[in-house]
C-alpha cells in the first residue's frame, strides 16, 4: 500500500513542530556542555598537522548523551606503561540551537561542528574530541535533518593552549602541559656589584667587579660615591697631607720675583729638632742654590732652607716667634723680590718686610713647585718631613712688588672669585706677570659601563678618576629591571642574538619569585631552553632566572600548590594493591 497521499511530510510547519519537540527533548534529557572550537595557529603543510592549536572560546549548549550504560570504547586500559583511558561518547545537538548559539558566532565556513573541536562535559569533568560528525541521523524524518550526532573520544592533551576564562577548562594546561619552572632573581640579586681602590692622592685607580649581574637589556648607570673631601677652609676639600698626599707641578711661570700663598692647618707640630715642609719652589736645573724649601719647625716658626744650603741648617724667618698653632687654619703669603727683599703676611698681617743680605732670589723658576708630601725629602743636611695637617688653596704669581696682589686672606669667602690688581681693576694674565691657583677641590669619579649580549656586565670605564678621596668610594650599578608581577596567560620572551624563546605564563608566585611557563618555543624552530643570564620580559614584569627546571606533567598534580605530578604508574600501583593482595598468600596457589 502506498503512503497516505493526504499527509505531506515536507510541510514546513510540521518540520518546525518536530524540530521544536527535538529541542525540548534535548533540554529535558540532555546535559549542559561547553563547545570549544579549535583554532589552527600554524598548520604544518608537509605533514598536514594542525599543531599547535588554541582554544580561546567556550560556548555553553545543551546536548544529549546517547550512551545508556556509561561511555563506550575500550574503557580503562592498564599496562606496564601506565593507564590509558579510551572512553568514547556520542552527543546529539539540535542544528538550530547549534547555529544560534555557536555557528553564527564563528566564521562563514563553520556551518556545522567540526572534527577536532572539543566538547567539555562538566558532569564528568572530561573533554571529548570530535572525530566524526554524522549529519543524516535520523535519516530525513519529515524530510528534515534536525540534529547533528557527534561521535567523540576522550581528548588527549597535546600542549594545546586553553584560554577560555573558564577555570575548570583552562586548568588542563596547569595539569598536563609540558612546563618550565623558573626561579627568578630579585632586582637586587641581579644587580652588578663592584669595589674601588684609590691611590695615596685619593684617585680612583681601579674598579673590581664582584658580580657581572644578570638580565641587563641596556647598559647600567654607574654611580661612584660622592667625594666629601678633607677638612676644608675655602673650597669643598683640602690637601690631606696626613695621607701622604701632595702636588708636584711645573707651572709656566718664571721670574726672580713673585709670591706664594696658601692656607695651612697643622694637626701636630713636628718633634724637637725636626721640621715639616709646606712647599718647594724656585730655581732651575742649573741653579739649585735658588731652590727653596719652606716649612714649620717644632716651635711653630716659619723656616726655610735651600737645595744648595752649603751644609748649613734651616733659617727662621720669625726670630723665635711661634706663628702656627695646631688645629687652627692659618693664612701665609711669602713674597720674594730682587734686591734681597722678602715680604711675609701671616693671617692677614705683614710680619716681615726686610732685605736679606747674601740671598739672591730666583723665586719662580722652571723646576716648578712641590706642595705637601711630594716636597718632603732630605736635602743638603736638612731633613724635611711631611706635614701632619691640611693645605688649602695654593696660589702663585710673578711680577714686581708693585704688581703683587694683596693676600687673599682679606676676602676668603669665595675661592673662585676673580683677582683684582692694586687699583681694584680686574686682573688678567699678561707677559709681565702670570698667576696660578690650586684649590685642591675634591673631584668625584665618574664611569660608564657596557654589557654583553647575554645580559651581563662587560666592562666599566672610568671617565673621571676623581681626586682627594679619603677612602675608596662605593660603586653602584643600576638594577637591570624593576621586577613586577607576571600575569596569567601573558606572553614572556627571552631574547638572545640568535633567537627569541617565548612562553605563556601559567602561574606566578610573587612570594618566592617562581614562574611556570607553558607552550614554550623558539623563533628559529629549534629546541632551546631558557638561560640564566638574559631577562624574561613581559608587558608587566621583567626578571632573570637563577634556576630553570623542565616539568613534564603527564598526569594531574596531586594537590593544589604541590608541584610534584602523580605519575600514571602510581595510579596503577594503587589499583593493583586493591585488586590483588599477595601479602599473606598467593591466590593462584603455591608454585612449589
Amino acid at each position: 500500500m502506498a503512503t497516505n497521499p493526504w499527509i505531506s511530510r515536507g510541510a514546513r510547519n510540521e518540520q518546525g513542530l518536530y524540530e521544536d519537540l527535538v529541542i525540548e527533548s534535548l533540554k529535558f534529557y540532555g546535559e549542559d556542555v561547553y563547545y570549544l572550537p579549535r583554532e589552527i595557529v600554524n598548520k604544518d603543510k608537509v605533514f598536514l598537522d594542525d599543531v599547535p592549536s588554541r582554544f580561546s572560546d567556550a560556548y555553553k549548549i545543551e546536548m544529549y548523551i546517547e550512551n545508556q550504560e556509561g561511555f563506550d570504547g575500550e574503557g580503562d586500559l592498564f599496562s606496564k606503561f601506565g593507564v590509558e583511558l579510551r572512553d568514547q561518547a556520542t552527543f546529539v545537538v539540535a542544528r538550530r540551537r547549534w547555529k544560534k548559539l555557536i555557528g553564527d558566532k564563528l566564521d562563514a565556513y563553520n556551518f556545522r561542528p567540526r572534527e577536532g573541536d572539543i566538547i567539555y562535559l562538566p558532569m564528568s569533568e572530561s573533554m571529548f574530541e570530535i572525530f566524526k560528525v554524522e549529519t543524516e541521523t535520523p535519516f530525513y524524518q519529515l524530510s528534515n535533518l534536525p540534529t547533528f550526532r557527534l561521535q567523540c573520544e576522550l581528548f588527549e592533551y597535546n600542549d594545546e593552549d586553553f584560554d577560555t576564562d573558564i577555570d575548570n577548562i583552562d586548568v588542563v594546561e596547569d595539569e598536563s602541559a609540558y612546563q618550565y619552572k623558573l626561579t627568578m632573581r630579585s632586582p637586587a640579586d641581579a644587580t652588578a656589584t663592584g669595589t674601588t681602590t684609590i691611590s695615596p692622592d685619593g684617585v680612583v685607580g681601579e674598579i673590581e667587579i664582584e658580580s657581572l649581574g644578570f638580565g641587563y637589556t641596556t647598559a647600567p648607570t654607574v654611580t661612584i660615591g660622592t667625594n666629601p673631601g678633607g677638612l676644608s677652609k675655602l673650597g669643598n676639600s683640602s690637601l690631606d697631607v696626613n695621607r701622604g698626599r701632595g702636588l708636584e707641578q711645573t707651572y709656566a711661570l718664571t721670574g726672580a720675583q713673585g709670591t706664594v700663598e696658601m692656607w695651612v692647618q697643622t694637626t701636630t707640630l713636628p718633634n724637637a729638632g725636626e721640621q715639616v715642609v709646606l712647599f718647594k719652589t724656585g730655581g732651575s736645573g742649573s741653579d739649585p742654590e735658588n731652590v727653596y724649601f719652606w716649612g714649620i719647625d717644632n716651635l711653630g716658626q716659619l723656616v726655610y732652607s735651600r737645595e744648595d744650603n752649603g751644609g748649613g741648617s734651616i733659617t727662621s724667618l720669625t726670630g723665635g716667634t711661634a706663628l702656627f698653632a695646631t688645629g687652627t687654619w692659618h693664612h701665609i703669603l711669602i713674597g720674594a723680590f730682587d734686591t734681597n727683599n722678602l715680604v711675609i703676611y701671616f693671617d692677614g698681617n705683614k710680619v716681615l718686610d726686610t732685605l736679606l743680605a747674601g740671598v739672591t732670589w730666583n723665586f719662580v723658576g722652571t723646576n716648578g713647585f712641590s706642595v705637601g708630601s711630594t716636597a718632603a725629602r732630605t736635602v743638603d743636611g736638612v731633613d724635611w718631613k711631611a706635614l701632619n695637617g691640611y693645605i688649602d688653596e695654593f696660589r702663585v704669581q710673578t711680577g714686581s712688588k708693585t704688581q703683587i696682589l694683596e693676600p687673599r686672606y682679606s676676602t676668603p669667602g669665595n675661592s673662585d672669585s676673580i683677582d683684582t690688581d692694586d687699583n681694584g681693576a680686574e686682573w688678567t694674565a699678561n707677559p709681565t706677570y702670570d698667576a696660578t691657583l690650586q684649590h685642591f677641590n675634591a673631584v668625584s669619579a665618574t664611569a660608564t659601563a657596557t654589557i654583553n649580549t647575554d645580559g651581563t656586565l662587560n666592562a666599566v670605564e672610568l671617565l673621571t678618576s676623581g681626586i682627594y678621596y679619603n677612602a675608596p668610594p662605593t660603586i653602584t650599578f643600576s638594577a637591570p629591571y624593576s621586577g613586577g608581577n607576571y600575569k596569567k596567560n601573558a606572553v614572556v620572551t627571552q631574547t638572545t642574538p640568535s633567537y627569541t624563546i617565548r612562553g605563556e605564563v601559567g602561574r606566578w608566585s610573587d612570594s618566592d619569585n617562581v614562574l611556570y611557563l607553558a607552550h614554550v618555543g623558539a623563533t628559529d624552530g629549534k629546541y632551546h631552553t631558557f638561560n640564566t643570564t638574559n631577562a624574561l620580559v613581559s608587558d608587566a614584569a621583567t626578571y632573570s632566572p637563577s634556576l630553570v627546571e623542565e616539568l613534564n606533567y603527564i598526569q594531574q598534580i596531586d594537590n593544589v600548590g604541590n608541584d610534584e605530578p602523580v605519575t600514571q604508574n602510581k595510579y596503577f600501583d594503587d589499583f593493583e594493591g586493591d585488586f590483588l593482595d599477595f601479602s599473606e598468600s598467593n591466590p593462584f596457589g603455591d608454585m612449589s
